[in-house]
């Protein structure tokens, strides 16, 4: 049996982590399985799944997002060391850090210890609002090391084109591989039991009126998701078209304090009422586990984000036969197509996000056209098992 080291930079879960995990889990009878990463305190989600999977991870101390040079070179020696132990036939990198110092690490032992290394690109953060010295870092750092790499696995055409653009890389190395989600084993709740379970996890929150309109959003609290723009739309909605919202953001993150005193400034009352009396009101819940099967108590689903790779959030909405109001950026475009599964926005624009949302409020039969399209691309499309076919296909070439 082949092993396989999976290697991600953190373990606050995210798309790279949900992506390990989906492979993780699938792939663990076929191949011996080992996941290593960076643990960050409080963040026990993604060890929480590798055990109840009965999966063997080791943590790297010290294995974090931010670029320190005492800390990255303890790093990279931690994964020399899990590489000798291990000895895999595969190593599959996810997240840049994880990228670089991973293909350095396998790099230094190929003679004694040969292993295809593979990287899954989760947006190139060169591409990022990181600051002009991180983003040449990361650009040199990528390219230097992607000789190493024996396959590229991109998740959508927008990653994929700038890694032949910008980094060079030739189109022999690289693979398009679209995330997928299964929807034939997918824990959906109904409408009715999502919201009941969603607002039973929000403290001193009520279940919204039925008239009410449910706009949710989910994603780490962080700036590129753009949560400050959904905010002022919202803000809009409230205020200038009059309707009768209460949103929700799932989500944690550094921005928490920003986004809190946001709402404040626009919505004093419903902030501070905080027990469900008030109809329009904006939540912030933290962090939900398994948040997936909650959307069905959305009317709406907005991504508002302005950096952004393949999100796994937006076809879990979709899945969710939810209506998907989503920023053209990234790789969303691959997976919305304006008007047809889907409406496309300008994240930066508050004003035009809100008449979007109105118009769909006002025309229900559309916006359960978007939702038929949505559930047709997902199953087809979107295909969990597509996408681990044409993985496993990557491993075995």
């Amino acid at each position: 049996m082949k092993k396989i080291l999976y290697l991600v930079t953190e373990s606050k879960f995210g798309g790279a982590q949900r992506y390990i995990v989906d492979l993780a889990v699938n792939l663990k009878n076929e191949y011996e399985i080992t996941v290593a990463f960076g643990q960050k305190k409080g963040h026990n989600e993604l060890i929480e799944f590798l055990e109840e999977a009965g999966i063997r991870y080791f943590i790297i101390p010290h294995f974090q997002r931010e670029i320190c040079l005492f800390y990255d070179l303890f790093a990279f020696f931690k994964i020399r060391n899990i590489i000798k132990e291990i000895g895999p036939d595969i190593i599959h990198l996810s997240t840049s850090k994880a990228s670089i110092l991973g293909s350095l690490a396998a790099k230094s032992l190929y003679k004694k210890h040969p292993a295809k290394i593979i990287y899954s690109v989760h947006g190139w953060v060169f591409n990022k609002p990181v600051g002009f010295f991180k983003n040449k870092f990361y650009h040199f750092a990528e390219k230097r090391t992607a000789k190493y790499k024996d396959r590229i696995i991109c998740p959508n055409k927008i990653d994929y084109f700038e890694a032949k653009k910008q980094l060079k890389i030739d189109d022999k190395k690289l693979k398009l591989i679209y995330n997928g989600i299964d929807l034939v084993h997918a824990k959906y709740l109904t409408k009715s039991e999502a919201k009941d379970a969603l607002f039973s996890v929000i403290e001193n929150a009520k279940v919204p009126e039925e008239k009410t309109i449910l706009i949710g959003s989910v994603g780490n609290l962080y700036p590129n998701k753009g949560f400050l723009s959904l905010i002022k739309a919202l803000h809009y909605l409230i205020i200038d078209y009059g309707y009768n919202i209460t949103a929700v953001i799932i989500g944690e993150g550094p921005q928490r304090q920003e986004l809190e005193e946001r709402i404040i400034k626009f919505h004093p009352m419903d902030y501070n009422a905080m027990d469900g009396e008030v109809g329009n009101k904006i939540l912030l819940p933290g962090r939900i586990n398994n948040a997936a099967r909650l959307l069905p108590a959305f009317d709406f689903y907005v991504n508002t984000s302005l950096k952004e790779g393949f999100p796994y959030t937006i076809l879990e909405a979709m899945g969710a036969g939810v209506p998907v109001i989503a920023a053209k950026t990234g790789g969303i475009p691959d997976m919305i197509t304006d008007g047809v599964n889907g409406i496309l926005i300008d994240p930066k624009n508050s004003k035009n996000l809100a008449k979007i949302i109105s118009d769909l409020i006002k025309n229900p039969e559309g916006a359960q056209k978007l939702v038929d399209h949505a559930l047709h691309d997902v199953s087809h499309l979107f295909n969990f098992n597509k996408m681990l076919e044409e993985t496993r296909k990557v491993y075995e070439e």
